[in-house]
């Protein structure tokens, strides 16, 4: 059982209630009587009886400030006391946390600096593979020669487990898809090639074509100038006597030159639509080049956008596992502390002092029960239970 007063009781005990609690209570139920004035020996009661209730509160209130002054003294005189005594073991603490504290960077300069070097292995070997997955990408527009050569080096980069660790597998997977890519575009390139090489040279037999059309129009034009010429040679010769025969020569003439003109046109015409649909035809193979252009960029671009993504997904997972660790080490500090707290317990002082104020009494007396204490006899809850 414990005898300690709670502050309320000690309070009491240091004005006394007990002894005069009872009497206070007499003398004020004895001065509710007096309730008018009437003459002077009554009003002379009434002033005898207020000077009692006076004298009695002035001396409660005297006890309560020499109660108080004693309080703030001891108060005063614990904090000296207190302060005397940290001062003989906090620089030692001081200088003690200093060395637990520059122990604990060191370590934890060693720990990043192992972090940072195991990030710069992992950052080094993503970069060679983010180089393997970029490949197709950086390699589009190539002509095909290239396109082989940048194949043929990268079946001939192995993926051992020396150069990529861990990674490994995600660098053999990340080859394997480039080499792939790669097959694809350059059976695209290839063939895109052929159909350029063959565009090319339709439009040269165009050329040829457009250009021997252009010199059968120059000699129907000198055909058409000869037999002007000869035309008036023969009316020249013939102009005064064969006035009519000429006539009749020239209508055969005019025939003759706007059949060939007909035929001319024709001819004309026919080559006019020849080439038109020739035109028709080099749009609609434009047309499909154009549009496998843009899906070949679609696909390129879905692919890089792709792979930026995995790079940011795969820079927030490090980061978080960075976070994850550092936190760890944190609650593993704090743990650590904690034991050896527990192991250590607080110092004699610390156990005192902390009596002393639980108490509200001093450190000597504190220390006469500690002597009184009896270890061995103590039992904890837990060993009176059992």
């Amino acid at each position: 059982m414990t005898t300690e007063l709670t502050l309320p009781e000690r309070a009491a005990l240091a004005l006394g209630t007990a002894k005069h609690e009872k009497e206070l209570i007499e003398l004020a139920e004895q001065s509710r009587s007096i309730t008018e004035i009437k003459n002077k020996d009554a009003r002379e009661q009434c002033h005898s009886t207020a000077m009692v209730l006076k004298t009695r509160r002035t001396s409660i209130r005297k006890a309560g400030k020499d109660a108080r002054d004693d309080a703030t003294k001891f108060s005063k005189a614990v904090i000296a006391e207190e302060d005397r005594l940290v001062a003989l073991i906090e620089p030692d603490e001081t200088r003690l946390i200093a060395l637990r504290d520059a122990w604990d960077d060191e370590r934890e300069a060693e720990r990043q600096a192992k972090l940072a070097a195991e990030k710069a292995r992992v950052d080094a070997i993503r970069r060679k593979i983010d180089e393997i997955k970029a490949c197709p990408a950086e390699s589009v527009g190539h002509p095909s020669a290239s396109l082989a050569a940048v194949i043929e080096l990268m079946e001939r980069h192995e993926v051992t487990l020396e150069e990529f660790a861990e990674f490994a597998g995600e660098a053999e997977m990340a080859k394997v898809a480039a080499l792939a890519r790669l097959g694809e575009m350059l059976t695209a390139q290839q063939a895109h090639e052929a159909e350029q090489a063959r565009i090319a040279a339709e439009r040269a037999q165009l050329a040829k074509e457009r250009e021997e059309a252009a010199e059968r129009e120059r000699q129907a034009a000198a055909e058409r100038q000869r037999i002007a010429d000869e035309e008036r040679i023969a009316r020249a010769k013939a102009h005064a006597a064969m006035l009519a025969e000429q006539q009749a020569h020239e209508a055969r003439l005019r025939a003759e030159r706007e059949a060939a003109e007909a035929e001319l046109r024709k001819q004309r015409e026919a080559e006019e639509a020849r080439l038109a649909e020739q035109r028709a035809e080099l749009a609609r193979q434009q047309a499909a080049i154009d549009a496998a252009n843009a899906e070949r960029e679609r696909v390129e671009r879905e692919a890089r956008e792709a792979a930026e993504a995995e790079a940011r997904a795969e820079a927030q997972r490090i980061a978080d596992e960075q976070a994850a660790e550092e936190a760890a080490a944190e609650a593993e500090r704090q743990r650590r502390e904690r034991v050896q707290f527990e192991l250590n317990g607080p110092g004699d002082v610390e156990i005192v002092t902390t009596l002393a104020l639980e108490y509200a009494t001093n450190t000597t007396v504190v220390v006469g029960w500690l002597e009184k204490f009896n270890a061995a006899a103590f039992k904890s809850p837990t060993e009176k239970a059992a």
